[in-house]
């Protein structure tokens, strides 16, 4: 089941997942929101990096919206 976020919880999950963890300076984010959004399961902290999970690019592909992604099967 999906987690609802804040939209400002949103921005920051946008922040991470279109930022380049490799060749980047590391995406800053507020430290509730990260805290946050790795106990959902939606990135992860690698090394003091913060990386998108699937989960996390999923949760993207929904859309702010907070509802759940159609099963079209």
């Amino acid at each position: 089941m999906m987690k609802t976020l804040t939209r400002d919880e949103f921005v920051s999950l946008l922040i991470v997942g279109n930022s380049c963890a490799v060749i980047e300076v590391p995406a800053v984010i507020p430290a509730e929101h990260s805290a946050r959004l790795i106990a959902l399961g939606y990135m992860a902290d690698l090394s003091g990096r913060l990386w998108m999970t699937k989960s996390g690019r999923s949760r993207i592909a929904t859309g702010f919206e907070n509802k759940p992604m159609l099963d079209l099967n």
